[in-house]
């Protein structure tokens, strides 16, 4: 099943982030209609989480029917060959850029990061998350779901609607839980925003809604949607406002917080009809959407060239 009108939020979700890490202090998000919400892109990343889980299910989709499992074989490769050849070719261009011997220090230790992030488990060593082309850590939290993703989808598809609903208000308020305890006990902030574990119940929200989607969808086409896009509309005035004065639940955002919003605005991008659906499965769009990836994974090395580029004129 295809939902091109979704596309281009993967663009719009890795501008995002490229603006939390490059462009916080620029025009015009150093504005005061603007910088009130700068703190809040850190949510996009939570936003690709779910947006996953939900696509790779939905992608599954063959005229209308779920399949009972998934061959994981034939899924990992696909997966791998999707990621891995751009997430290399910066990892090498991050080498290059970046890694200069020192003899004074054992080859192994200056070399270590780079073997964990070849390996995409950098995330793992919690320390280690951010040594390498530091957006990469969420690509080793991303293989880590897809890993996992056969196993979940063959359990979570024997699940009921209802059922599916309960497993994923569970987790969704666990993971919270347990993310305000750990921030509350201080402990280490790349423990706590980049281990893998504790984006899990994002993914896995993603999923169960995926599968509710899917199977409703004749309902959610005819009836549901003008509840949904009401609600969208509405949840998003709420969270612009409580953004704008600054509401200290903001702050816990990173890990999921948003989840039941952001589901709102998947669902209401893959039930938009007519001529807005058509609009935004522009060939444009498509291409934005499809380069997100890219975009994303590239651009810190890019940054890095051009200051040494502008450095040296």
């Amino acid at each position: 099943m295809q939902i091109p009108q979704l596309t281009i939020t993967r663009f719009i979700a890795s501008i995002s982030i490229v603006i939390l890490h490059f462009g916080l202090f620029s025009y015009p998000m150093n504005t005061s209609l603007l910088s009130p919400f700068g703190g809040d892109l850190v949510a996009a990343m939570s936003y690709f989480f779910i947006l996953s889980g939900f696509i790779l299910v939905i992608s599954t989709v063959r005229k209308g029917i779920l399949p009972e499992t998934i061959d994981c074989h034939f899924f990992w490769i696909r997966r791998a060959a999707r990621i891995l050849p751009m997430y290399l070719f910066a990892l090498i261009i991050f080498f290059f850029i970046n890694f200069s011997y020192d003899p004074s220090i054992p080859l192994k230790w200056q070399i270590q990061s780079y073997i964990h992030s070849v390996f995409l488990l950098q995330s793992w060593k919690y320390k280690m998350a951010l040594d390498i082309n530091y957006p990469s850590w969420s690509l080793s939290v991303e293989a880590f779901f897809y890993f996992i993703f056969p196993w979940l989808y063959t359990n979570l598809y024997r699940l009921s609607n209802k059922k599916l609903l309960i497993v994923s208000t569970v987790a969704w308020a666990l993971n919270l839980y347990l993310f305000i305890a750990l921030k509350e006990e201080h402990v280490p902030v790349n423990f706590l925003n980049f281990f893998p574990l504790l984006h899990v119940a994002t993914f896995l929200t993603g999923m169960c809604f995926g599968l509710i989607f899917i199977r409703n969808y004749t309902w959610l086409d005819k009836v549901g949607k003008k509840y949904i896009h009401l609600a969208t509309i509405l949840t998003s005035l709420i969270l612009i406002y409580t953004s704008y004065k600054n509401y200290d639940f903001h702050s816990y955002q990173h890990n999921g917080l948003f989840s039941p919003y952001y589901l709102l605005i998947i669902y209401s991008f893959s039930l938009i009809k007519g001529k807005l659906a058509r609009f935004l499965s522009l060939k444009p769009f498509i291409f934005l959407g499809s380069i997100s990836y890219s975009f994303y994974i590239l651009q810190y090395p890019t940054y890095q060239i051009c200051q040494k580029i502008f450095t040296r004129t």
